[in-house]
């Protein structure tokens, strides 16, 4: 069972919880909530709470629940629920830090909902990351107090008045979602070098473009990392030479500037994983004094994605130019024009790379960054926002389209294999061999033209169930 501390989450914890793994709230995290929650709130909290809600003539349960529920104001489809389980699990690690002034019972219900697999339905759209993802949070914070459906067994938290703030007050569901854009584009980051590699293979690369002296010049380890596994990948290869050519840019430069993809997916990992662990909320209760701030402003989470999801563009244009070389016979060495052998009459894989420059070109319009971005809201109190869960939502649609884009260039690559062997007879290097003997347990050589849909989702789920690397992951 994962235990919360609100110091030790990071995104490889949170996606195991959002995939569904049990948690528990560590003793000494409920021992500081405990003495923390005991201290009467003061009259910046009690002014900034009927700022928010208005009329101070009402009983306090009945301010708490219409803050709540007027904070419901969410639209679009549903979020999936591992991603609100990933934000539900991010905004207990927040409480768990003991400065939000939220009793232990507010983080051990939104526990008891998580564990029980009760997820809140959440509308993807509506927040701006500014002050907390305050429309999402609330659809969750909605089912914990029980102002919205919830079970009959289930015993809803009747929260204090800092609670109502706390629950929604920061930009835990951008956080949650980071850090699976986080997982899943570390996984794609290896696939798109094997990628690499198996496509170098068939069109016989130089092989100095993998050269750890020359790539150590440079003064990025990134670049020499990318290079070695390259390299490894490629270990026994006959076709990947020194003596060859210099290739195109897409296959000359894939060290360099996959280098600099990995260096940024590296540094938005650790500006998410120290978010994670942040007390994102206010105003704070600090050796027993509350003090405002911006904790709840998003601008991290939405930089660090913008940033990311630029990165993963690259990417896909890489990936996509390496694809278009094996379609055409003048760019790939004298493979078959688009990788089938005919008379003529056979499109063969040329439909697949129309498809692949259609998904290079949404992620390009994805890319724009978010963050750039900000329009005042609250009479202009709240007149500098994050954008961060558009964002985050974006980087994730990226992901979708790159991990089609590798899929495409992994199932051409493997036809051009197999065209390979058949005419050069050399022997495939032994990492090449298995990744190409995993795809073809699921997908046969073309000699003729066929629907290219059901090919193109078996190489899709071989990458998203980890089947293809043998990392047995939930997607």
């Amino acid at each position: 069972m994962i235990v919360l501390n609100g110091q030790t989450l990071n995104c490889k914890i949170l996606h195991r919880i959002a995939h569904g793994e049990a948690v528990s709230l560590d003793q000494e995290a409920i021992q500081r909530m405990e003495a923390n929650a005991n201290t009467t709130p003061s009259t910046v909290l009690e002014a900034k709470r009927r700022w928010i809600i208005g009329s101070q003539t009402k009983e306090s349960e009945h301010l708490n629940r219409e803050f709540i529920l007027s904070h419901c104001a969410g639209v679009g489809e549903p979020l999936p629920e591992s991603i609100v389980r990933a934000a539900m699990a991010a905004r207990i690690n927040v409480l768990a830090t003991g400065h939000t002034g939220s009793r232990p019972i507010a983080a051990l219900k939104m526990l008891e909902l998580l564990n029980r697999s009760i997820i809140p339905i959440v509308p993807a759209q509506g927040s701006v990351g500014a002050a907390g993802d305050l429309a999402p949070m609330a659809h969750i914070a909605r089912v914990v107090c029980g102002y919205g459906p919830y079970p009959a067994d289930y015993t809803p938290l009747v929260p204090t008045s800092k609670e109502t703030l706390s629950l929604i007050n920061g930009v835990s569901l951008s956080a949650g979602i980071a850090a699976l854009a986080i997982v899943r584009a570390e996984r794609l980051f290896e696939i798109a070098t094997y990628a690499a590699a198996l496509t170098m293979e068939t069109v016989y690369a130089q092989s100095q473009c993998i050269d750890p002296r020359v790539l150590s010049l440079r003064g990025h380890p990134e670049c020499v990392e990318v290079g070695q596994e390259l390299g490894r990948i490629l270990h026994g290869s006959q076709r990947v030479q020194s003596d060859r050519n210099p290739d195109a840019f897409s296959i000359r430069c894939g060290p360099s500037v996959m280098g600099a993809i990995l260096n940024t997916i590296r540094h938005s990992r650790m500006c998410v994983d120290r978010e994670l662990n942040g007390c994102s909320d206010n105003p704070l209760l600090i050796e027993g004094e509350w003090l405002e701030a911006g904790h709840f402003h998003g601008s991290q989470i939405g930089l660090a994605m913008d940033h990311l999801k630029i990165a993963l563009t690259q990417l896909a244009t890489l990936s996509e130019r390496r694809t278009f070389r094996l379609t055409h016979e003048k760019l790939s060495k004298n493979l078959p024009s688009f990788l089938v052998k005919g008379n003529g009459l056979n499109s063969g894989f040329m439909l697949a790379q129309y498809t692949a420059a259609a998904l290079a070109s949404e992620c390009k319009g994805l890319a724009h960054p978010a963050s750039v971005d900000t329009i005042p809201t609250v009479q202009h109190h709240e007149d500098h926002v994050s954008m961060a869960p558009i964002a985050a939502r974006h980087c994730l649609q990226t992901i979708d389209c790159l991990t089609d884009i590798l899929s495409i260039e992994l199932l051409l690559g493997a036809q051009a294999l197999d065209l390979r062997k058949r005419d050069d007879q050399l022997p495939h290097p032994p990492i090449v061999q298995t990744l190409h003997q995993t795809i073809r347990k699921h997908i046969h050589f073309w000699d003729d033209d066929q629907v290219l849909h059901p090919s193109l989702s078996a190489m899709r789920r071989l990458i998203t169930s980890g089947e293809l690397l043998q990392h047995p992951e939930t997607w």
